[in-house]
């Protein structure tokens, strides 16, 4: 009889597209350090990036923008992959969670 190794732990850290670059910077560190400690890891971007006006004066906004261009947005497939999942979001918001919904877990018998 073989025995059984665990998976390695999987981390989705999904962040409010809309959020700001702290909460990108928050949710970037966050994912190193699982990765670091030997988790899979995805970030995943809630909703739209959000410009705000006058772009050229927040250097850190280009700067978050030029470095999330390619994140996907999330998806249930990602909650469906991940054992553990970290939402960061504007605390105003509760409209952020909506696009995450999925249709009701089984239950395990």
């Amino acid at each position: 009889m073989g025995t059984m190794t665990p998976s390695k732990p999987r981390l989705a850290v999904i962040y409010d597209g809309a959020a700001g670059p702290k909460v990108f910077r928050i949710a970037v560190d966050i994912a190193a350090r699982a990765w670091n400690a030997g988790s899979g890891v995805r970030v995943r971007r809630l909703g739209e990036l959000v410009v705000p006006d006058g772009l050229s004066s927040h250097p850190d906004w280009l700067e978050m923008l030029h470095e999330s261009a390619e994140v996907p947005e999330a998806g249930p497939a990602d909650l469906a992959w991940a054992n553990v999942a970290v939402v960061l979001r504007r605390p105003d918001d509760s409209t952020a969670l909506r696009c995450l919904r999925t249709s009701p877990t089984p239950t395990r018998g």
